[in-house]
């Protein structure tokens, strides 16, 4: 089906536990870096927002990424890394929730 780009519930299903994997890896990585560590990791952390964002996107379109490509725009990556440089990154990243 996926080679065929043929949409199921087995691959929304298994997307869906795949999304709560990298989830949980983006807490486990926040949770093991030192608090004094975060200013030297700001790129780390803002690519990590960036990333939970368009993972955010594509749960939104529920995994419709066989037929299309899902991306932020330049101007919204810009806006996570701003924030993300300035305040650290969003209390999201630390609990895994969607937006």
């Amino acid at each position: 089906d996926v080679v065929a780009g043929h949409y199921s519930d087995g691959f929304v299903s298994v997307m869906r536990v795949q999304a709560a994997r990298a989830r949980s890896a983006y807490r486990a990585a926040l949770a093991s870096l030192p608090a004094a560590e975060q200013a030297a990791q700001r790129p780390g952390l803002i690519m990590g927002a960036i990333y939970l964002t368009l993972l955010d996107e594509i749960e939104r379109e529920n995994f419709r990424v066989l037929h299309q490509r899902i991306a932020l725009t330049p101007l919204r990556k810009f806006a996570i890394a701003s924030r993300t440089w300035l305040w650290g990154p969003p209390a999201r990243l630390a609990r895994g929730d969607a937006a």
